[in-house]
């Protein structure tokens, strides 16, 4: 059998080689932390600057910021003190009756409890309970007189704060993968949320406060129930005048500041100021208390000599 010329049979063609990956779970893990805190950052920068010009320069009417209407002017609060302060009234005659059967069956030689000083101290109650809301607007004009002295006419805006210019978009962008830059900054974020936290929540101790304003003044007409009174007006006065000194710290902070780039010692100068800005209520609660302490140690003092004075001359 003849058979014709041998023929290979054809190549196959070359595959395309596969292009090789070199992946680095380290690094993977580095780029999504880095990316995640600078869309964490930018994304509560808008958030937390709004509600902090709404709540850290001033004491108004949240309701209406831009207009900046009194703090009490706001319908819920008024009509709520005014409704306290019918029942306060009522509970007035109250304790009148109780301090005329107490003046006649007490034989005690405590003074605080005969109706020369009880009546005095009902009729003044009862005139700030219908006064307490203007009394307490008062009070809020002149913390806001404060914080507008401590702001000093623009030199503290929403651009010069401390941990505005290490949250600002060209800093983040300037960060780029600097993973403990980006950690320390998420953590500024955090103790600015925390900060807005305590406005919010001061908001709505002043309105609890203000509407409970008439009962507090009721409160101060017996001895015993004169510490609640006094309890009231310490946690007014911490809850209202800790924006002022927030404030005084924040001014201070502007002016020293000498790093406004996003760099490390920028964003530790700026969590610093927002430490000192959270201790001020309770450094505020610890002075009020040693006052009050002092205040009564002295009332104790008093009443020790004037039972020393009595016995002595009973004695004699």
């Amino acid at each position: 059998m003849i058979t014709g010329p041998h023929h290979p049979p054809p190549a196959l063609p070359a595959l395309p080689r596969l292009p090789s990956f070199t992946v680095h779970p380290l690094g993977v893990l580095v780029q999504l932390l880095t990316g995640g805190l600078r869309a964490f950052v930018e994304g509560a920068r808008r958030s937390v600057g709004a509600v902090l010009h709404t709540y850290l320069f001033g004491t108004f009417d949240a309701g209406h910021p831009a207009a900046m209407i009194p703090f009490t002017a706001g319908s819920a609060v008024s009509s709520l003190n005014r409704l306290v302060t019918a029942a306060a009234t009522a509970l007035a005659v109250a304790v009148f009756l109780i301090a005329c059967v107490r003046s006649v069956t007490s034989h005690s030689l405590d003074v605080s409890h005969t109706l020369q000083v009880v009546v005095p101290r009902l009729l003044a109650a009862v005139l700030l309970m219908h006064a307490s809301l203007p009394l307490i607007q008062l009070a809020i004009n002149l913390n806001n007189a404060l914080a507008l002295v401590f702001v000093g006419h623009g030199a503290v805006n929403p651009a010069s704060l401390p941990w505005a210019a290490p949250m600002s978009g060209p800093a983040l962008r300037t960060a780029g993968d600097n993973l403990f830059l980006l950690l320390f900054t998420a953590v500024m974020v955090v103790g600015l949320a925390i900060l807005v936290l305590a406005y919010v929540v001061r908001y709505t101790l002043l309105a609890v406060l203000c509407v409970a304003a008439p009962l507090a003044a009721l409160l101060h007409v017996l001895p015993e129930t004169s510490g609640y009174a006094r309890q009231w007006l310490r946690l007014f006065s911490v809850t209202l005048f800790m924006q002022a000194t927030q404030l005084l710290v924040l001014r201070v902070a502007v002016a020293l500041a000498f790093d406004r780039r996003q760099s490390l010692v920028a964003v530790i100068y700026a969590l610093a100021t927002l430490y000192l800005m959270l201790k001020v209520p309770g450094a505020l609660n610890v002075a009020a208390h040693w006052e009050t302490s002092a205040t009564g140690a002295g009332k104790r003092v008093g009443r020790a000599a004037r039972r020393l004075v009595a016995l002595e001359a009973g004695s004699g």
